[in-house]
């Protein structure tokens, strides 16, 4: 996974209103989304439950190596996430995180 452009589709999503973060409200707004970004310290259950939904709803999902504090940084968030979605990225971007 790229880091630089999975931080710059974050930046970005931020900016234009397009970013949910944490399980709860990624879980509530799921319709839409293209995109979820997991953090290594997202607990088993909720990774499971996310990926369920996501399957479901056709929604990529990347696991993200860093810690909740570190996803937060990424995403210019002054408070650590564990879950970040996001729905303004085209597929190309996708692919292109993905790696």
């Amino acid at each position: 996974m790229n880091e630089k452009k999975l931080a710059k589709a974050l930046k970005e999503a931020a900016v234009n209103n397009k970013l949910k973060t944490g399980f709860k409200e990624v879980m509530q707004y799921i319709k839409g989304t293209k995109l979820i970004v997991l953090s290594s310290s997202l607990p088993h259950d909720s990774e499971t439950r996310l990926k369920k939904v996501a399957e479901e709803n056709n929604i990529e999902v990347i696991k993200y190596s860093g810690n909740s504090v570190l996803l937060g940084r990424l995403c210019s968030v002054s408070y650590g996430t564990s879950v970040v979605s996001l729905k303004n990225v085209s597929e190309e971007e996708i692919s292109e995180l993905k790696g």
